[in-house]
């Protein structure tokens, strides 16, 4: 067992509010993607809940811990340093809950996504970005596609979040770039036809 009822609460005790509600809703996602993508569902809902552990840290936090575990920022992190959460997140999974790499490497990319995503990274995502509590324009359709083709999904979210980066002039991640490209170049259009 990757996570018993006790380490569950610990982690959850982490959060607070709506991050707390958006942590369980990510966890209820992760278990639905992978029984519909043939995902593991014990690794899906481990990494979700461990996915936003270290999201309401401050900037000095997050870089404290960027320290301990010897993670290089890059420069967009720097500047938005909430984006470092997957990242310290995941550091933390391995560290302090024996997190396995693969929920580890799911953790660390779940806000940027990246090229070659596994299932895990690519179910982590989806779900962070599909569960039950998020409501914004847009979700209606990553969620109607999460029930399709979880690549056609993942590159609308892509699409989406690009688009909106973009509007409001903030930096993009270079791995999000690459996510994008390597699914279309892969030949996943999530257009219809």
């Amino acid at each position: 067992m990757l996570c018993n009822d006790e380490m569950r609460k610990g982690i959850l005790s982490r959060l607070h509010g709506y991050r707390f509600e958006h942590t369980l809703g990510c966890e209820r996602a992760a278990k639905f993607l992978a029984g519909r993508y043939g995902g593991d569902a014990e690794k899906c809902a481990f990494a979700a809940v461990l996915h936003d552990m270290t999201k309401q840290l401050s900037k000095e936090e997050q870089l404290n811990l960027c320290e301990k575990y010897g993670i290089i920022p890059c420069n967009v992190e720097k500047n938005e340093p909430k984006m470092l959460h997957g990242k310290t997140a995941a550091a933390l999974a391995l560290d302090e809950y024996g997190a396995p790499q693969d929920v580890a490497d799911a953790i660390a990319c779940h806000t940027t996504g990246k090229a070659k995503m596994t299932l895990l990274d690519k179910i982590l995502y989806l779900a962070d970005y599909i569960e039950d509590t998020r409501d914004f324009p847009g979700v209606e359709k990553a969620r109607e596609l999460a029930e399709q083709d979880i690549d056609r999904a993942l590159l609308y979210c892509f699409d989406q979040t690009l688009i909106e980066l973009i509007g409001r002039g903030k930096l993009i991640h270079s791995d999000t770039i690459a996510a994008y490209n390597d699914l279309v170049g892969q030949g996943v259009c999530w257009r219809d036809a």
